[in-house]
């Protein structure tokens, strides 16, 4: 659960630091948002390329690899003389990192007994969840600079390899048939609409903080306590888990996007005083789209396609995450409104096209 802070974490430490990152490396705020970007879509394609490696090797083996590598990646970000070679080392570090949440995930569900199970995947999900608030207020809480948070996280890493390598079992290789995998996921209407939705969830909470970042000074409340705000809501990742018991998966992810959607709308129209409110709301939706989305896609797998239907899923998701930034920087002329209101509008797309998808049965293999 650690390192799952600390290895999403990366994705959004950059936010904050979007202003130094420009003065250090002499380019605009929006080539400098790019170093969010190169490390989030490093870390999206990662999941497709390292995803199913660790049926094949182990997932000990595969999360010791990917957190010494991204031990070593860190600290080469720190010492990143241009933005050239800054955006390279965040691609390496996203690469990486994106070993660890697959393998970590299957490992906590074959490590702990079944009755604990769904307990670890909530613990697991917090984690993920709510490294987007940490990660900026680490980086934000003094003002520090790019090398100095790289090379006080960099060890970190390290010690997590540590830990897990003490604690961790090692696991068997468990082989799963090839056949056909991907035509089967294919075929099934609300795995690829679960798949579609994932998108604009992090893509709206993302640029949600990225717009609020760009108005600063402007935005009439402060950025630290729009992050503090948006912290205890994550909290109801773990009441994802009944929810979905009493009435389905489906329904828990559709209502977190109907949340985000409604929060987007409330910080798109309506005055600055209220975007503490929808900092509370968006938060809450992300806490329970994100397991219901899980749980969708898991549910309607097979036990032979599973691991790849979640690793697409887990793509989707963070490619949201890291195009968010850059079109951010890219509404800044006009404004966080139409930036807003176009998240909200996607996220209820997402709802409609859910339904639609999940009311069609998968086709009989």
């Amino acid at each position: 659960m650690a390192c799952g802070f600390l290895v999403v974490g990366q994705l959004y430490v950059t936010l904050p630091l979007v202003g130094e990152i420009a003065a250090r490396f002499a380019v605009d705020p929006a080539q400098a948002a790019l170093s969010g970007t190169a490390f989030g879509l490093a870390y999206a394609a990662g999941f497709l390329i390292f995803g199913p490696l660790s049926d094949r090797y182990g997932r000990k083996r595969m999360i010791l690899i990917g957190l010494s590598v991204t031990t070593l990646a860190t600290a080469l970000v720190g010492m990143a003389g241009s933005f050239g070679v800054l955006l390279a080392a965040r691609v390496v570090q996203g690469l990486a990192a994106s070993i660890f949440p697959p393998a970590a995930l299957s490992l906590v569900a074959e490590e702990l007994p079944p009755r604990h199970r769904p307990l670890g995947v909530s613990l697991m999900s917090f984690a993920f969840l709510g490294a987007a608030p940490l990660a900026q207020l680490f980086a934000a809480r003094t003002g520090m600079e790019l090398p100095a948070v790289m090379f006080e996280l960099a060890p970190l890493y390290a010690l997590g390899a540590l830990g897990l390598g003490l604690a961790a079992s090692k696991t068997r290789r468990v082989p799963a048939p090839q056949t056909d995998m991907a035509a089967g996921l294919l075929r099934d209407a609300g795995i690829v609409a679960a798949w579609l939705s994932a998108v604009p969830v992090l893509f709206g909470y993302v640029a949600f903080f990225s717009g609020a970042q760009i108005r600063g000074a402007a935005l009439g409340v402060d950025l630290q306590t729009l992050r503090f705000a948006g912290l205890p809501p994550l909290l109801l990742a773990f009441a994802a888990a009944p929810l979905t018991r009493r009435h389905g998966a489906p329904v828990t992810a559709r209502l977190g996007l109907i949340l985000a959607a409604s929060a987007l709308g409330i910080a798109a129209l309506a005055t600055d005083s209220a975007l503490v409110v929808a900092s509370m709301l968006l938060s809450a939706g992300v806490a329970l789209a994100v397991p219901g989305l899980i749980a969708t896609v898991a549910g309607r797998a097979t036990n032979a396609n599973r691991g790849r239907a979640l690793a697409i899923y887990s793509f989707a998701l963070f490619v949201g995450a890291s195009i968010a930034p850059p079109i951010a920087q890219a509404f800044s002329g006009i404004g966080t409104t139409p930036l807003w209101l176009m998240a909200a509008t996607l996220l209820l797309a997402a709802t409609l096209g859910l339904t639609l998808g999940i009311a069609r049965p998968s086709t009989p293999r």
